[in-house]
């Protein structure tokens, strides 16, 4: 009974009911997410292990291999490489696969071996270790998750094994991307199974998927502060391209619009758009609207998309001969984006303000810690009595048999 008060006191104390469940998808104490390196706003990596060895990936939407390099396979970036000879379990067989990127390619060996990501261990985890590469020497990691759609080569997905594993109960994964230096000292994460609400200030809208199998979502029209530059088009949600990817005839009038509407004469060079920006001002830059089927409507202010080099605008837009477009990290920075495989959706929330965000975590956390502490207290106590009961009960028990 001393107990049971002692409980309810403390929950009333810190207003949480310690049996309350947590709601759907919700995160509370982090402990499925995993830790995102920002390099320059342009990668994304975070680490994970394969065997004994520690590995440092580029988690990618846009493409659906899970592979690494070979510690005999040369690139000038490579930050980390994965040596099977040195792993215990790991199985590597003769079978060779080549995967095709938008710029370059590998080619390497299926294998198997045990994974660990985030706190999920996977046994006999299949895999393609790189044994050669073209055109990915600015691939600052040492190989590439990929969390597409698409079946390749029988691979299945991380996220589908991780499902069949019972070790999530939905197939659904979040990223949050930190932009520099707006969010400095505060890392990106990746949640899988679920979300963390506590990075959201809104509530999540879904877009339903056009393809079965990309992260492909319809746009209405896109424009550019109200003026449409293009209607009914499809667009790749993809972690695993820094960017945003236009094709070559809406590039083209976007160029133009910018000379004629806004006054920004700008040149295309090295992948990106750079325009006069005297004095480090980009105000008259325009903002872009997306406008999804089901009206929702995402906004990227100048400062979401322009870079300042010097007094030179750097647009962080570029140009394919691809038929959509292509919303990659640029875009991806600007809010929560939930990747729901079961119902084949893509939401997005508002991010929370930096400082609402890291106030709330803290705030959780040490409420978690007290009422561990409290918890740990009443349990001393209560053990505290019933070994006094009980030796008062011994004692009394003596007495009786004198």
């Amino acid at each position: 009974m001393i107990l049971y008060l002692l409980f309810q006191l403390i929950s009333a104390y810190v207003k949480i009911d310690l049996l309350k469940s947590t709601p759907p998808h919700y995160n509370r104490h982090l402990r499925n997410d995993l830790q995102i390196n920002n390099f320059k706003n342009m990668q994304y990596t975070g680490f994970i292990k394969i065997g004994e060895q520690n590995l440092e990936l580029l988690f990618d939407t846009g493409s659906s291999i899970f592979w690494v390099f070979s510690n005999t396979c040369f690139t000038q970036s490579k930050k980390t490489s994965f040596d099977c000879q040195s792993s215990s379990n790991c199985l590597m067989t003769k079978e060779q696969f080549k995967v095709q990127y938008g710029q370059g390619e590998i080619k390497g060996n299926k294998a198997y071996d045990q994974l660990q990501i985030s706190n999920f261990t996977v046994s006999n985890f299949q895999f393609l270790i790189v044994n050669s590469q073209s055109s990915l020497d600015n691939l600052r990691a040492g190989g590439i998750c990929g969390l597409g759609l698409q079946e390749q080569f029988g691979f299945n997905s991380l996220i589908n094994i991780l499902y069949d594993q019972h070790l999530i109960e939905k197939r659904i994964f979040t990223f949050f991307l930190s932009s520099i230096p707006e969010h400095i000292n505060n890392s990106s994460a990746l949640f899988i199974g679920g979300y963390d609400t506590r990075y959201m200030s809104s509530d999540i809208q879904y877009v339903k998927l056009d393809k079965s199998d990309q992260w492909s979502v319809k746009l209405k029209n896109i424009s550019m502060n109200n003026k449409v530059l293009i209607n009914d088009v499809s667009a790749l949600i993809d972690t695993g391209t820094s960017l945003i990817v236009i094709p070559t005839r809406q590039f083209s009038s976007l160029l133009t619009s910018l000379r004629d509407q806004y006054k920004q004469f700008c040149q295309y060079s090295q992948y990106q758009i750079k325009c006069s920006c005297p004095d480090g001002n980009f105000q008259n830059f325009p903002e872009l609207e997306f406008i999804f089927e089901g009206d929702l409507k995402l906004v990227l202010n100048p400062i979401d998309y322009i870079n300042i080099d010097v007094s030179v605008c750097v647009l962080s837009i570029t140009k394919s001969s691809n038929n959509y477009w292509i919303l990659g990290d640029t875009f991806i920075r600007k809010h929560i984006t939930v990747f729901d495989i079961d119902n084949k959706q893509i939401g997005f929330a508002k991010l929370a303000t930096f400082e609402k965000q890291s106030k709330q975590i803290q705030i959780n956390d040490y409420l978690y810690l007290f009422k561990v502490v409290c918890v740990c207290i009443c349990v001393a106590i209560a053990s505290i009595w019933i070994i006094r009961q009980v030796s008062c009960l011994g004692e009394a028990s003596h007495e009786m048999n004198k």
